[in-house]
């Protein structure tokens, strides 16, 4: 088991990175876009596949395991299991809150412009049913001075995919409850990099795809949801997982008390053996150290391409950041694959922000060697 420190120092990053092959290969700074698989997503595929070999998979379809990974979710990101629905990804999450909500002509969805499509379009169709949707630009303050009477809805992320912006959630959170208006996070790009646990964030539900900073497959995500908000939201989609009873000709159908009244047929049981893995791997880590070392990191990388004549979209303050650093550049995708050809992975967003994602896996050499890098493309 790795230790569990105040601040990860040299030996640990090293015992660390060997747990990363890509790393043996790749400058890895591509987390927003997907994660390198540590040794125990290997582990865990490797022993799902023996399973199915050997045993024909008497254990592969097991839903007590997938309990195990919900209770070890749980205990990653800080919220009761009861209020954790596995679904495919973030897009799946937010489709599910903005179709069941029951809003209806007149309501408002104040949505921010910062975000994904995942966090959007799921928004915006419901201007067929004559749903208001305000698009509104500005931090946490800035949207609490639009709520109105209308306001139903707050949807924005946890941190946000181009510039890395970091929502003021629990501000938000308490603005809009005082209200009674849901705020619903896009959490993709700050769960498994920021500590602060979801209960503590004040919002009403948080979807998150398992990809990026959870380490895992696409495909298998999470749905938190406020346990009183639970209620609210009508499910969907509905099968034998969404009830309260597993008698399929009970009488009066009810769905589950809890989160599981989002989930319906088999969930992808080999991405949750993966997320289970992943989850226990990040918890011997520390989600403490993890936000230290990215802050550290992200700290050095901004103070380094600023003195090299780079400036960062991304703000210096690091409430308002987590390990997103981006930088506004016309020839985004040709300094991309200029890094690419040297081994160092970055993404492209919007066309013009060279998007850099730091981890806890990455070294201060890395990102020195980074700079300079994107210094010789440009």
């Amino acid at each position: 088991m790795l230790p569990v420190l105040p601040m990860l120092i040299d030996t640990e990053i090293a015992e660390i990175r060997r747990e990363f092959p890509t790393l043996e290969n790749w400058t890895h700074f591509a987390l927003a876009h997907k994660a390198p698989l540590p040794r125990c997503a290997e582990d865990a595929i490797a022993g799902f596949l023996t399973d199915f070999y050997e045993n024909a998979g008497k254990n592969a379809f097991d839903m007590e395991r997938c309990e195990e990974t919900r209770a070890s979710l749980a205990a990653l990101v800080g919220a009761p299991a009861h209020t954790l629905a596995f679904v495919k990804n973030t897009s799946e999450g937010i489709n599910i809150l903005a179709s069941g909500l029951g809003l209806a002509e007149g309501d408002e969805v104040i949505v921010s412009d910062l975000e994904h499509e995942a966090n959007l379009l799921p928004w915006r169709r419901l201007a067929s049913r004559g749903v208001t949707i305000t698009i509104a630009s500005g931090g946490a303050h800035d949207l609490v001075q639009k709520l109105s009477a209308r306001t139903r809805v707050v949807a924005v992320s946890w941190v946000t995919y181009g510039t890395g912006y970091r929502f003021d959630l629990p501000t938000l959170g308490r603005a809009c409850r005082e209200r009674d208006v849901l705020l619903v996070v896009d959490g993709i790009q700050g769960v498994g990099v920021l500590a602060t646990p979801l209960v503590a964030l004040e919002a009403d539900a948080i979807a998150c795809g398992g990809h990026k900073g959870l380490l895992g497959l696409a495909g298998a995500g999470f749905l938190y949801v406020r346990e009183e908000v639970i209620p609210r939201v009508e499910p969907p989609y509905v099968a034998k997982f969404s009830f309260a009873s597993p008698d399929k000709w009970d009488e009066p159908l009810e769905l589950a008390a809890s989160a599981h009244r989002f989930e319906y047929g088999n969930p992808n049981h080999l991405g949750l053996v993966v997320m289970k893995r992943s989850t226990e791997f990040l918890r011997e880590v520390g989600l403490e150290n993890i936000e230290a070392r990215v802050k550290k990191l992200t700290t050095e990388l901004i103070e380094s391409a600023r003195a090299a004549g780079l400036e960062a979209a991304t703000p210096d303050a690091w409430d308002e950041r987590a390990g997103i650093v981006s930088f506004e550049m016309t020839n985004a995708a040709e300094v991309q694959a200029c890094l690419e050809e040297r081994k160092i992975l970055a993404s492209v967003k919007d066309d013009r922000l060279l998007r850099v994602a730091c981890h806890f896996f990455n070294t201060e050499e890395e990102v020195a060697r980074l700079v300079k890098a994107i210094v010789s493309c440009v």
